[in-house]
């Protein structure tokens, strides 16, 4: 899809559906923001999850924003949100809507996208384990380290299109309401 072009009617439908089902298989709030953003787009960001939870204490909300022509793409979470998905969650996410995003596949990059950072966040009341996924007991010292440094993931916050970091989570949003361009 070129920059300014809007959805067809079908790509909404495949949107709602995938935002719908991760809202009811989660109980948080998703957002989809695609288009250009004014001024600095991580300002612009922090500003649209502040909105989406403006009044509404406890909230938990999860916004992804993407800027195609600004190659600027996000994904935010609200406090109560980012509980349930961890920033490795959300950096893979991010990495996995760009891949698409390169070959072209901008519906299809979000609603994967949609898909993992519901599957990360799993049924409401379900928290994450603190210590993260346990890592095998290595036979030596050295492949302890190993194992320990791939189980590490990438680094909290990365952007993985450029491997600046980029806050993974924070505050402003708008949902998929209409087409945008």
């Amino acid at each position: 899809m070129a920059s300014g072009e809007a959805f067809r009617q079908d790509q909404l439908d495949r949107l709602s559906r995938a935002r719908l089902l991760a809202e009811r298989q989660t109980g948080l709030g998703f957002h989809i923001r695609v288009g250009a953003l004014c001024g600095d787009p991580e300002l612009a960001a922090q500003r649209m999850l502040t909105a989406i939870v403006a009044g509404r204490p406890g909230a938990a909300e999860v916004l992804v924003l993407v800027s195609p022509g600004q190659r600027f793409v996000r994904v935010l979470t609200s406090p109560d949100a980012r509980c349930r998905i961890s920033d490795t969650a959300a950096w893979l996410a991010t990495l996995s809507m760009t891949s698409s995003f390169a070959l072209g596949d901008l519906v299809g990059g979000l609603v994967s996208g949609i898909r993992q950072l519901a599957d990360a966040a799993g049924q409401p009341g379900r928290l994450p384990s603190p210590a993260g996924p346990p890592v095998a007991p290595a036979a030596s010292p050295a492949d302890a380290d190993d194992a320990h440094d791939s189980a590490q993931g990438p680094a909290r916050g990365a952007d993985p299109a450029s491997n600046a970091p980029t806050p993974a989570t924070g505050a402003g949003g708008q949902t998929l309401a209409a087409r945008l361009a």
